[in-house]
């Protein structure tokens, strides 16, 4: 059986969202990005996809606040 939308949604950020000076103040195109990555590993994982916790307003949310947490432009982008 597959672990819960929501324990897997907060390991995959931990593990997935570190620091990228590339997308520099980029905050809402990497989070869109990284959303993508999220829900096809999801998919992958067998996760059902319209579980609440992988809504798209929730996965918005805590990706970009994962991301600003990790971001810090006033130190050259690093954070982490």
């Amino acid at each position: 059986m597959a672990e819960s939308a929501s324990g897997f949604m907060r390991d995959w950020i931990s593990e997935n969202i570190h620091n990228d000076p590339i997308w520099g103040d980029r905050i809402g195109e990497r989070t869109a990005a990284e959303i993508v990555k999220l829900k096809a590993d999801a998919r992958t994982a067998g996760l059902d996809l319209i579980d609440p916790e992988l809504d798209d307003d929730l996965l918005h949310d805590e990706v970009w606040a994962a991301i600003e947490n990790v971001d810090d432009p006033e130190v050259g982008g690093i954070k982490d």
